[in-house]
């Protein structure tokens, strides 16, 4: 009796072992198997953009070129540099990391407001002035993009280093943009048609960069906003493939840090964890240094930096090339309802309802943005020094850009 009972505990006892086993044996080969398949995924899969290789560094230099040297160095052949601590020299470098400066200032500018610290292009942003951002930015996924054009008031906070500071560069001004969040923001792989200065007044950021001339390999998907889909925190190299063959550089930056960037590369900007202010300057490109021997003779007393208030942006875009420069009296202002009624007679009968109210809806926040001294009247200057991407839509079909003419100059150029 007593064997029986031990065999009868005894065999399930067994069975149970032998399933273990059974049961370890096809983990095992499941592990395996997994191995396997993540050791086939090409290098960087899923991981952060950049993470396919080592990085190559970017130059970095403690001083300013003056304008010539600038240009000829750096802006003409399109090599990225930063230069360390330049913009701790600004006079209002340590107020800038103060928001209780910024609420006083400029509480009541009205600024652009993105609804995701990771960039979503297809996200509409909200609006509300700067003092009811900085009572929120540090508990919800928000952070300000906002153009600034002279005479704003925020502009007097916006400094252009030395080596911008020839009629050369000034000429070429297009748009200054503050960038504000409480940290953590991602943007998408992008590429800008302007030339750009980046000046980081608090916190750090990263940016992962890919020279201008692997553009073929750039998986840009989104090419009339000039951006790629591509997860910038989880690249599926299966899907973007040509993302593993690029080499790629790296440029790191701390508060006082300014990165120039020269126009088409592609680039993604990681901010860090902390309060993250920066303000660019975006200018248009040109083929030469307009203007070199006025600027080389005034050299000797090029300031360190000057106020962005002094200047004026200028688009590069005529007002008789715009569909609605019919709507400018004699003195060259136009009302909002005068610019909707000529602009809504230029649009095509065979055009949609709906289309037609998005047009016009774009042509009322143009008129809100261009509006510089806020006086319910849209001038001509304030039209050529707005952001070109606001006006652009607005332009006749003879129009031709000069930086259409000068990407048709490039063509022709590598052709022959």
């Amino acid at each position: 009796m007593y064997s029986v009972a031990v065999a009868k505990i005894m065999v399930p006892q067994y069975r149970h072992r032998q399933n273990m086993k059974f049961g370890f044996v096809i983990l095992y080969c499941v592990v395996q198997l997994a191995v396997v398949v993540v050791a086939d995924d090409p290098p960087g899969h899923m991981q952060p953009i950049g993470s396919h290789m080592p990085p190559m560094p970017i130059e970095e230099r403690d001083d300013l070129p003056n304008p010539i040297e600038f240009y000829d160095n750096y802006v003409k052949p399109g090599v990225p540099v930063v230069f360390k601590g330049i913009a701790k020299k600004f006079p209002n470098f340590n107020d800038m990391k103060s928001d209780e400066y910024l609420r006083e200032k400029h509480g009541d500018f009205e600024v652009l407001v993105e609804t995701a610290k990771k960039e979503d292009r297809n996200n509409p942003p909200r609006t509300m002035n700067l003092s009811n951002y900085l009572s929120i930015y540090e508990k919800e996924d928000v952070y300000v993009v906002q153009t600034m054009f002279p005479p704003e008031a925020f502009t007097k906070e916006a400094f252009v280093p030395k080596c911008l500071l020839c009629q050369g560069f000034l000429d070429r001004l297009n748009m200054v943009i503050m960038w504000l969040s409480s940290g953590g923001t991602k943007s998408v792989l992008h590429n800008d048609s302007f030339e750009n200065l980046n000046c980081v007044l608090d916190g750090t950021k990263e940016f992962v960069m890919i020279d201008r001339k692997h553009a073929d390999l750039v998986p840009i998907d989104n090419p009339d906003r000039g951006f790629s889909s591509v997860d910038v925190e989880k690249v599926d190299m299966h899907k973007y493939p040509t993302l593993g063959k690029l080499p790629w550089y790296i440029a790191n930056m701390e508060a006082g840090d300014c990165f120039y960037i020269p126009k088409n590369w592609f680039h993604h900007v990681n901010s860090s964890q902390t309060r993250n202010l920066a303000i660019n300057i975006w200018w248009r490109s040109s083929k030469e240094f307009k203007h070199r021997e006025e600027c080389e003779k005034s050299l000797a007393d090029i300031p360190e930096y000057d106020t962005l208030w002094n200047y004026r942006l200028n688009n590069g875009i005529k007002i008789e090339d715009l569909v609605f420069a019919d709507a400018f009296s004699e003195n060259g202002t136009t009302t909002l309802i005068n610019l909707l009624k000529i602009t809504y007679k230029t649009l095509p009968k065979e055009m949609e309802a709906k289309q037609k109210r998005e047009a016009l809806e774009k042509l009322q926040e143009l008129f809100y943005q261009a509006d510089a001294n806020k006086d319910k009247l849209l001038s001509k200057d304030e039209i050529t020094s707005t952001a070109s991407s606001l006006v652009q839509d607005f332009l006749t079909d003879e129009a031709v850009l000069e930086e259409e003419v000068d990407e048709l100059y490039d063509e022709v150029k590598e052709e022959l």
